[in-house]
């Protein structure tokens, strides 16, 4: 909802607070995006778009503030209609490319924004922390559990096994599995885990797994999944619940996707934690990965690869 003040534009927030949004005709830059896709997504589009705008000395601004009930963001969210009389620029369905965008004025990105590169420079860790609520409920969990007194160290492993909303779909209405346009993100082979947490037990003898995923029923039905330091969450959990029990652990093993990607740099990673990634998660000989994926630009540099192969970068065994 807008008002008019004073020549100015108020913009009625989500959470009830007013804010003062400038007119389009003020000398203020203004970065604006409008947010696509689901949780992951929008804090790569979030980060990315307070990062350019930080380099710029620009303000960040969306077309609504779908984080700000979950997480603390470092101020309130400018949430305005999109500028006119902007320059606009996109990310060229490079979604997982970092894009050197150059800010000369009121701006508008569009795109998916997944690289990191475009907020390594700037204190993320302070503008995005989950609100204390789903931390503090994250932890009661894992206690209850864990169900031990010592506090063993923590792996976390995210499971993306479907695209669950497409793939309902497809089943549902067609009877079909997904189409080809789907399977751009590989899922890793039963090896992948076995080698990944073989890893951690030989770094950190008596170390747990804590297995997060869209599919529980299927991690209990996996062999390489059982164990004595295996705790499956079988609940199906809030999105932002798993997001904080991923950040809650102290090291993470990922499969794919965006979503657990921030549940290691939310958490892990903030600690200097190990987060193990499979290196072979793009397909890129897929038309929506070639030439737009660059993992250089979506794995930080200190993340460790893992493909079938086995070639394992050495970078964990040297931190220790």
């Amino acid at each position: 909802m807008l008002l008019q003040y004073q020549g100015k534009e108020l913009q009625l927030l989500t959470q009830g607070a007013v804010e003062v949004v400038p007119s389009d005709d003020s000398r203020e830059i203004v970065v604006f995006h409008r947010f696509n896709g689901r949780l992951g997504n929008q804090l790569f589009q979030y980060a990315a778009i307070v990062g350019i705008s930080k380099l710029y000395g620009a303000r960040p601004c969306f077309d609504h503030n779908p984080l700000g009930d979950f997480f603390q963001l470092e101020k309130d969210l400018c949430v305005r209609p999109m500028p006119i009389n902007s320059t606009y620029l996109d990310d060229r369905q490079h979604y997982a490319t970092y894009q050197p965008f150059t800010i000369e004025g009121s701006t508008v990105i569009t795109g998916d924004l997944q690289s990191y590169r475009y907020f390594e420079k700037t204190d993320t860790l302070r503008d995005v922390r989950i609100q204390h609520r789903f931390t503090s409920e994250a932890r009661v969990l894992l206690a209850r559990v864990l169900s031990v007194t010592l506090h063993p160290v923590r792996v976390a492993i995210h499971v993306r096994k479907l695209h669950r909303m497409h793939e309902e779909f497809f089943l549902r209405f067609f009877g079909n599995p997904l189409p080809e346009d789907y399977a751009y993100l590989r899922f890793p082979t039963p090896r992948y885990f076995e080698v990944a947490m073989g890893i951690f037990r030989q770094l950190y003898p008596g170390c747990v797994f804590i297995v997060m995923s869209d599919s529980p029923q299927w991690c209990t039905e996996q062999p390489f999944l059982q164990g004595t330091d295996m705790h499956i969450i079988e609940t199906h959990n809030t999105p932002i619940l798993d997001l904080a029990l991923i950040a809650e652990c102290d090291h993470v093993i990922l499969t794919r996707g965006t979503f657990g990607w921030w549940g290691a740099f939310l958490g892990a990673h903030a600690r200097g934690g190990h987060v193990l990634y499979n290196a072979d998660e793009f397909d890129m000989s897929h038309h929506i990965n070639a030439n737009h994926v660059v993992m250089a630009d979506f794995y930080p540099p200190s993340w460790v690869p893992i493909s079938v192969n086995l070639h394992i970068n050495n970078n964990t065994q040297n931190s220790q």
